[in-house]
């Protein structure tokens, strides 16, 4: 492979597009750090004016693990998706995180499945992985619909700032998985 992720960006479906974040990505993606509700689903937890900063600087470079996705039509920021490679060699991770405003359309579904497809079908990644805690049910079904399979429960495998540890539960789906669903789908739209 002769290029990079980045190299594949914008990337666009029928109503979104996934993208670099880019300084001017500040303000509208501001919500994203700081909102409580939204990243009571994130170990890292809300982000200060400075953290927020920095992670918007460091997601427009080479190292970007997290990307903006917007609706292309009218511009406006409704989340991002993370996807990057595990520590495990060609294998990514993946992930969503979709502002409460436009929650419930499918939009997570939408993004997550245009990444499988440029990881499996352009990357050649092997197995592309997700994780979500026990209480957030909305992600599973996310991951379900993307066809991953649940694979396993780890226990207080997560520290939290309070001193508690969350549980972690973790699907994949592997290239195989991937390309047999997609061709089933191709022979049930005949």
């Amino acid at each position: 492979m002769s290029f990079s992720f980045l190299d594949l960006l914008p990337l666009e479906t029928s109503r979104l597009r996934i993208r670099q974040y880019q300084s001017t990505d500040l303000e509208p993606t501001r919500a994203m750090s700081q909102d409580p509700e939204l990243r009571k689903w994130i170990p890292t937890g809300v982000y200060s004016d400075k953290e927020h900063a920095e992670y918007v600087r460091v997601s427009g470079t080479a190292d970007a693990k997290d990307f903006v996705v917007e609706d292309k039509v009218t511009d406006v920021v409704i989340g991002e998706m993370t996807f990057h490679p595990w520590f495990v060699e060609k294998t990514w991770e993946i992930g969503w995180l979709i502002l409460p405003e436009f929650q419930g359309r499918g939009y997570a579904s939408e993004a997550a499945s245009a990444l499988l497809d440029v990881g499996f079908l352009e990357l050649e990644i092997h197995r592309i992985v997700a994780t979500a805690q026990p209480q957030n049910p909305s992600s599973f079904r996310v991951m379900e619909k993307l066809g991953m399979r649940r694979e396993g429960e780890f226990l207080q495998c997560i520290p939290r700032s309070d001193g508690t540890w969350w549980d972690e539960v973790f699907y994949a789906i592997l290239a195989s998985e991937y390309k047999d669903m997609k061709s089933r789908q191709v022979i049930e739209n005949r």
